[in-house]
C-alpha cells in the first residue's frame, strides 16, 4: 500500500477534463503575458506611469502567489484575473475612472511614420476611448479584456467571475452601443 502512494505522488502533473497542463516557468510566462497586461492597464487607467507600476504590482503578486496557480488553467485567465483585481482596488483607492489617449502608442518613435499619420492615430484613438468611456463598467470591463488584453472569451468569464453566454452578450451589447456612437459620431461631423 505505501509503493502505491509513492508511486502516485511521482505521477506526473494532474491533468483537467481538457488535457490542458502549463508547463512553462514563471520567467516564460512574464515574457509572453507582460506587454498583454500592461496593455489591458494602459486602457483602464488615466496615465501610464500608473499603468506600468500597476503592470509591476500584478506581477510581483502573480511571483509571490505562482506556487498557488494551479497550472491546469489557463495562465491568461490568472494573471488577467490577478490585472482585474489590481485594477479594481487602483479605482477604489484613487476613485479614477479617465483612460488616456494614447495608451496604444509605443513611447518609442518611428522614423517610418508621417506627423499626419501620427495625428490622425492620436486622432482616432482618442476617438475610441472617448466611446469606450460611454459604455457601461461591464461592457468596459468585457470589451478591453476582449480586445486589448486578447483573452479568450471563456478566459474572461473566468477572471470576471461570469459565464461565457453573459460575457459574449455584454460584448455584444457594447460593441452595438459603439457602432451605435461611431454614427452618431459621423452624423454630428457631418453637420
Amino acid at each position: 500500500m505505501p509503493l502505491e502512494r509513492e508511486e502516485k505522488h511521482n505521477a506526473s502533473p494532474p491533468e483537467d477534463q481538457t488535457g490542458y497542463f502549463e508547463t512553462r516557468d514563471f520567467t516564460e510566462l512574464y515574457d509572453e503575458y507582460f506587454d498583454r497586461v500592461n496593455r489591458y492597464l494602459r486602457v483602464r487607467v488615466y496615465n501610464s506611469w500608473d499603468a506600468d507600476d500597476l503592470t509591476t504590482a500584478v506581477f510581483l503578486k502573480a511571483l509571490e502567489k505562482f506556487d498557488q496557480y494551479s497550472r491546469t488553467r489557463p495562465f491568461a485567465a490568472w494573471i488577467f484575473r490577478i490585472a482585474h483585481n489590481t485594477f479594481i482596488d487602483y479605482i477604489r483607492k484613487n476613485r479614477e475612472v479617465p483612460t488616456e489617449d494614447k495608451f496604444l502608442m509605443n513611447d518609442e518613435s518611428d522614423d517610418t511614420w508621417q506627423p499626419e499619420q501620427q495625428a490622425l492615430s492620436k486622432e482616432t484613438l482618442a476617438t475610441l476611448m472617448e466611446r469606450l468611456d460611454r459604455l457601461t463598467q461591464d461592457q468596459r470591463d468585457v470589451l478591453s479584456l476582449r480586445y486589448f488584453a486578447e483573452l479568450k472569451i471563456s478566459q474572461v468569464a473566468d477572471v470576471l467571475g461570469k459565464t461565457e453566454s453573459s460575457v459574449k452578450m455584454i460584448a455584444y451589447r457594447g460593441l452595438q452601443q459603439l457602432q451605435k456612437l461611431y454614427k452618431e459620431g459621423d452624423r454630428d461631423e457631418g453637420k
